[in-house]
């Protein structure tokens, strides 16, 4: 009879038997209770490594220091040996004793937290030290006293990099206003620049009212005869023409006066118009066709009229300089009303006049048909000291100051070639709500 054997590596299943149940988790045994001196011993090794100064005083002890960490031994560069036992008269000058014991005082007085921005410590070495500061009063209950505890952080690098920041900021703001000082200088100088090129149109705008002042007055001189008829006309003739050249000659004196930025609501329509009466004699000896557009009941814009003078003077100048060689040259001055659309954010800018999309704004368009710009040209225009002109004939400062001020009134000038030939500036200002007269 053969027998035969078979392994297995575990024994087959009884499905009469019942399931084994899971072995509870170990237990770890309980950790062993450290006598006090040992355990003395841990919290002060704990206190010790803490990152912030901690220090305890005693409040009935007269406020002496009954606890003081590694960190408050760094900080204040007392050893722990000397501070204990001592009150803050016997460690720190007078005046900040007399400060910590206010302090010390008022935290018992309210019987709760107090928190202490900033206060220093002065050391004799390594320079003073600057804490953020938390007293809390502490009843300990075993020995019928209240403890006052301090936690401070070290604040001094802060301190320091807010004080630098100041005085980044003070060094920043005084350059700020270095610089618009010369911005003005630089304008005032291109204005006179101005005011020269127009000198002999002004005298000539001048000599004719002169001229009819002098012809009455050789009229009146030969004697006034009873009910002549002529003597009210001249009179008449004689006091328009000294508003004429009174009106002339202040003018130039508001546009060439020195002065801040001064915004207010402005007639820009009339502005325009004053402008153009004062190179009138430029655009009369140069054979220029002037044709303006005005869009009516127009807003009013926000502006330094002066300065704005100085805008239109230069532009016109600059485009009658362009036509110089025209056969026929036309000046054509638009004025419109636009609301912005797709505008540039810029994330720096937070001024009022700051233009940005949805903006009601005033446009003004100056058209020339000269010689426009060279196309490598476009993009150096607003250049400090570009100049196209011959040497002498111009500084290269005119548009860049004409830009500058525009940028001043947070508007946008931009400057393009026409399709048929000359130059277009389109400049855009934003509008001013308010009543006016409706136009003529």
């Amino acid at each position: 009879m053969a027998f035969g054997f078979h392994l297995f590596s575990n024994p087959p299943a009884n499905p009469s038997a019942e399931p084994a149940l899971p072995l509870p988790p170990a237990v770890p045994p309980p950790l062993p209770i450290l006598p006090p001196a040992d355990q003395n011993r841990y919290l002060e090794q704990v206190l010790d490594n803490l990152p912030v100064a901690l220090f305890v005083k005693d409040a009935a002890d007269d406020f002496r220091f009954v606890l003081w960490n590694k960190k408050q031994e760094e900080i204040t560069t007392i050893p722990r040996s000397i501070a204990l036992g001592k009150t803050d008269y016997e460690l720190f000058s007078r005046e900040s004793a007399d400060y910590f014991r206010e302090v010390d005082r008022t935290v018992l007085r309210r019987g709760r937290r107090i928190e202490v921005q900033e206060e220093i410590i002065e050391r004799d070495s390594g320079g003073d030290i600057w804490l953020h500061t938390v007293k809390v009063p502490v009843d300990d209950g075993g020995l019928g006293r209240t403890l006052i505890v301090g936690i401070s952080e070290d604040i001094t690098e802060r301190v320091h990099s807010r004080e630098q920041l100041e005085r980044l900021n003070k060094n920043l703001l005084h350059m700020n206003r270095e610089l618009e000082d010369t911005q003005l200088q630089l304008i005032q100088a291109e204005k006179l620049e101005s005011i020269g090129r127009l000198a002999a149109g002004v005298a000539h705008e001048v000599k004719n009212p002169l001229a009819l002042l002098l012809l009455g007055v050789e009229y009146l001189s030969g004697g006034i005869e009873e009910g002549d008829p002529n003597v009210p006309v001249i009179l008449k003739e004689m006091r328009e023409a000294i508003e004429r050249a009174d009106r002339i000659v202040r003018g130039m004196v508001d546009f060439s006066s020195e002065r801040k930025l001064s915004m207010e609501p402005t007639d820009f329509s009339a502005l325009v118009q004053h402008v153009l009466l004062m190179v009138r004699h430029e655009l009369t000896r140069g054979s220029v066709n002037v044709e303006i557009e005005f869009e009516k009941n127009l807003p009013m814009v926000m502006i330094d009229s002066a300065k704005f003078e100085q805008i239109l003077v230069n532009l016109f100048i600059n485009s009658l300089h362009a036509m110089r060689d025209t056969p026929e040259p036309k000046l054509e001055v638009l004025i419109y009303t636009d609301t912005l659309e797709n505008v540039e954010r810029d994330e720096g800018a937070r001024t009022v006049h700051h233009l940005r999309s949805g903006d009601d704004v005033l446009v003004l368009e100056v058209k020339d048909n000269g010689t426009g710009v060279a196309p490598e040209n476009i993009s150096k225009v607003f250049d400090p000291f570009f100049t196209t002109k011959a040497t002498g004939q111009g500084t290269g400062l005119g548009l860049s100051v004409v830009r500058k001020i525009v940028e001043l009134h947070g508007g946008k000038i931009e400057i393009s070639n026409r399709l048929y030939g000359g130059a277009k500036v389109r400049i855009t200002l934003k509008s001013v709500v308010c009543a006016r007269e409706p136009a003529e």
